[in-house]
């Protein structure tokens, strides 16, 4: 795609993304064995493959209302996702400033911004009083299950993500 097309399209792609990962997690979550808690984050790969399409500042402001929409949407209470999402999308600038864009480094630096998207989120939420889960519980029942499923949906969407993004391994 794009860029011209691709800074107009965004906010509508974004919006679609976030659809389609709260129905996901909905039903990942009904089809896992007993209290496992398994989320898909199909927006933070989508931030990944966009660090290379559009400007630092477009996609703060696009995902800082993307995390107001997520604060709404699960929590009713503003604080939450409206500064994390931000954050994780300066991350991904900030880790690509010395790495190649490969597979291998998409891959490590989805888990690195996942585990730091749940755990500030679980540690949020804890001192919001918005949830009484032990580490432990978040661990073992949604930490690792989310990172493991979006690690394989990662390697699953990359092909479909790169063609969409127009990114290519030619120098």
């Amino acid at each position: 795609m794009k860029k011209q097309y691709l800074a107009y399209l965004m906010p509508l792609i974004a919006f679609l993304v976030f659809l389609l990962d709260s129905q996901l997690s909905t039903l990942l979550i009904n089809w896992a064995p007993g209290s496992m808690m398994i989320s898909s984050h199909i927006l933070l790969m989508v931030a990944i493959f966009l660090s290379f399409q559009l400007p630092l500042i477009y996609n703060i402001v696009l995902f800082s209302i993307m995390g107001l929409v997520y604060d709404l949407y699960y929590f009713g209470i503003l604080g939450i996702f409206i500064t994390l999402l931000p954050l994780v999308v300066y991350l991904i600038y900030y880790f690509y400033q010395n790495l190649p864009f490969k597979t291998i480094t998409n891959h490590i630096i989805l888990v690195v911004i996942l585990f730091i998207f749940k755990f500030f989120s679980f540690a949020l939420a804890r001192l919001f009083l918005l949830t009484n889960l032990s580490m432990f519980i978040f661990v073992f029942n949604d930490l690792m299950p989310t990172l493991v499923f979006n690690s394989i949906l990662l390697l699953l969407l990359q092909p479909l993500l790169k063609s969409l993004f127009g990114i290519t391994n030619k120098t």
